[in-house]
């Protein structure tokens, strides 16, 4: 089958190819070398965007993380607090650093320390240890494009919608979610070409990475129940618990307790981004027991959501119905950090998502990162930073772009269905004729 090429077909895709010489022409060979040669050429990309990340937090990197400057510079990240931690054999050391981290993403950052050079002073070794964690991240955007890529084969440069998202420039190096993110996209993947048990084990192992995947999974076991394979839902949900209990298991036995950062949830206030923090800023604060309630009735409407989707007569495929019930974890939850955004790009690249609507959608995720690094700024010098209400109208746009979002993947995945039920033959007496297209 001919590969699809965005441009050629997207616009905005189009413009932007006049920098490297215009889109492909119409005589071109595309696609001999399958989906491999579109991963390479997108994984290198990938890796320039993520520089520009380390270019963009270039202020901490020369002279240190420490608060405000590090927010007035709008370079925070969580990264280098961890590179001064202790880590004499496990990752659950209790004075560590990665201890509130899920065990996978705690057992990669202990990896990390390890290997991270001592340097003369503690800025020394953070500075080293942020530059070994770009490369990290660099890595992982590349094994997402990969595997985005091999999910779509015919159209693997969707994957560029990972590679070339500016949200990766401010969001990829705060921490270390795109672990989480890579283990989901590689679940879905194997889910799309059918190998259930790579699926659930993929899948289980990005919950223990990063809580959000759990929503994929659920939605992977809504729709492949609803589309006949309830033997790999089944296979995939057994692989998910048994890499699930494993990594529980393991963390115990390193004498440490994979669920104190689930407790250490349950026990926060509305943090930022959240439509909790701009109830808060109005003068309505909800106790931590209240906001955990709701973030969990959040996880049981995205399952009820989720299951209307795929209970219709014509239900949506599995990436529009994941996006929907990420976005309302997402937006129910006690917070929605700024590196949330990247926890979107393999479900956008996967979708029928344009490059206008992912811009758009990016422009307000950049806008939002500033505005809260200028407001927790506020704290500190309050004539430099963004006031209570400037930030709570732009977390609140923020919250109304995922909606936006969410909702712009249902209809453009409800008008391919029509378009396709629009090609297929109908059968009418005496003889076969397909129904018209809407354009004819």
């Amino acid at each position: 089958m001919t590969q699809q090429l965005p441009t050629r077909e997207d616009p905005v895709a189009r413009a932007a190819s006049e920098v490297i010489g215009g889109p492909v022409g119409r005589y071109a060979r595309v696609g001999q070398r399958g989906w491999l040669a579109a991963a390479a050429v997108l994984s290198a990309l990938g890796s320039m965007v993520v520089a520009l990340g380390v270019l963009q937090k270039n202020s901490c990197v020369r002279t240190g993380w420490a608060t405000p400057n590090s927010l007035w510079r709008m370079c925070y990240s969580d990264l280098p607090a961890a590179a001064n931690g202790a880590a004499p054999g496990s990752a659950y050391d209790p004075f560590a650093p990665g201890t509130n981290q899920p065990f996978l993403t705690a057992m990669l950052t202990w990896v990390m320390q390890l290997v991270t050079p001592d340097g003369s002073t503690p800025l020394a070794r953070q500075q080293w240890f942020f530059a070994l964690a770009a490369v990290v991240v660099a890595l992982l955007v590349a094994g997402t494009v990969c595997a985005i890529a091999w999910m779509l084969p015919d159209t693997p440069w969707r994957a560029a919608h990972v590679a070339l998202s500016p949200v990766l420039i401010t969001s990829a190096l705060v921490s270390l979610d795109l672990f989480g993110v890579l283990l989901m996209a590689a679940g879905l993947a194997a889910w799309v070409r059918r190998h259930p048990v790579a699926a659930g084990a993929l899948l289980g192992a990005a919950v223990m990475a990063r809580s959000f995947p759990l929503v994929v999974l659920a939605a992977v076991a809504l729709v492949g129940w609803r589309a006949g394979r309830r033997d790999d839902v089944r296979k995939t949900l057994a692989a998910a618990a048994g890499v699930i209990v494993l990594c529980l298991v393991l963390a115990y036995a390193l004498g440490g307790d994979p669920l104190a950062p689930y407790r250490l949830w349950a026990d926060q206030a509305a943090a930022y981004g959240s439509v909790w923090k701009i109830l808060e800023i109005v003068g309505v604060t909800l106790p931590a027991g209240v906001l955990t309630a709701i973030a969990v009735l959040g996880w049981v409407v995205a399952l009820a959501v989720g299951g209307m989707l795929v209970a219709r007569e014509r239900p949506l495929p599995l990436i529009p119905v994941a996006t929907v019930m990420l976005v309302i974890v997402m937006v129910t939850g006690k917070s929605n950090p700024v590196q949330a955004a990247t926890w979107l790009l393999p479900l956008i690249a996967a979708s029928l998502i344009g490059w206008r609507d992912h811009l758009l959608w990016a422009g307000v995720e950049i806008t939002a990162f500033v505005a809260t690094w200028l407001y927790v700024g506020s704290g500190f010098d309050s004539a430099k930073g963004l006031p209570a209400a400037a930030y709570a109208l732009v977390s609140l746009a923020r919250l109304l772009a995922l909606g936006a979002l969410a909702w712009r993947m249902v209809d453009l995945a409800q008008r391919a269905d029509e378009r396709a039920r629009a090609a297929e033959p109908q059968v009418q007496p005496g003889r076969l004729t397909a129904v018209p297209s809407p354009t004819d």
